[in-house]
């Protein structure tokens, strides 16, 4: 069988998922095993596949019939142009949180100092912490994860970005184990609402239910946090996380009540939805 016919076969079969992309994720099921890019792939169309990268590929399809998230699959998902590695351990970082990085970089600049200290509160993958890392040059980032096991895939994303220098690893709760005055705080926390969990896809209910879990109103993480931040933030500083769609109003007004004097703005993603919050401070007056 060769590359075209096997292109075919796994993207009808990898249609019974509903998966819109069936076609494109038979491209990286194949690629991954074959271990080749895209240019590669289509310029051997015409190739025999060993029985082997038959079997093999056959078997991720199964895998991925099955629900398991592609990322899983592969162990590895793109994120602000950078490739990081990914397991069940960590959610999979996903185009939207691009967003906080956006703003993170641009207000990073706006703070005109030698040394920015940012703070990536529920840090997983490092995909975020280790983006602003290599976009923002004069920061220090520190990540921090409740679970043992999401630190260990970022240690393994900040070395493999070069980062292990610049991105500092804390094992804890929030803000915890964190006791430098902050200038960028970033967090992608659990918001999802307790009640809407069993509605997720298949293939989110995989990730990690910490990563998932908001609480009853989708929000208590985000309560606990800005609670702590009160006082951690340095006199001029930003805070900035995700979001619900549905969350912006009540999210602004929680924030404004932790930080009255702060500038609250609902910032929108790309499907014009609410996404983040972005959190303000100057109190050097």
């Amino acid at each position: 069988m060769n590359v075209k016919e096997t292109l075919n076969i796994t993207s009808q079969e990898l249609m019974k998922t509903g998966s819109p992309d069936a076609k494109l994720e038979a491209e990286v099921l194949l690629r991954h095993v074959l271990k080749i890019d895209r240019a590669t792939m289509f310029s051997e169309l015409e190739e025999n596949l060993s029985e082997d990268s038959v079997n093999n590929i056959a078997a991720l399809v199964k895998r991925r019939i099955q629900r398991e998230p592609l990322a899983y699959i592969t162990g590895t998902k793109e994120f602000y142009g950078l490739m990081f590695e990914v397991s069940e351990d960590v959610l999979i970082p996903r185009p939207e949180t691009e967003l906080l990085v956006d703003m993170a970089i641009t207000k990073a600049k706006l703070l005109k100092k030698n040394e920015v200290t940012i703070v990536d509160v529920g840090t997983g993958s490092g995909a975020i912490a280790v983006s602003l890392a290599v976009n923002i040059p004069n920061s220090s980032v520190i990540a921090v994860d409740l679970s043992k096991s999401a630190l260990e895939m970022a240690d393994e994303n900040r070395r493999a970005h070069g980062m292990y220098s610049r991105v500092k690893l804390r094992l804890g709760n929030l803000l915890d184990p964190v006791t430098d005055n902050i200038d960028i705080l970033v967090s992608n926390p659990p918001y999802i609402r307790k009640d809407r969990l069993a509605f997720l896809q298949d293939e989110v209910l995989k990730e990690p239910l910490m990563a998932l879990d908001g609480g009853e109103d989708g929000l208590t993480l985000i309560k606990e946090l800005l609670s702590q931040a009160r006082h951690k933030m340095a006199s001029t500083s930003v805070i900035l996380f995700e979001i619900d769609s549905d969350q912006g109003a009540e999210a602004a007004k929680i924030s404004k009540s932790y930080f009255p004097l702060g500038e609250v703005t609902v910032l929108r993603d790309l499907n014009n939805d609410d996404r983040a919050v972005l959190i303000e401070l100057n109190t050097s007056y």
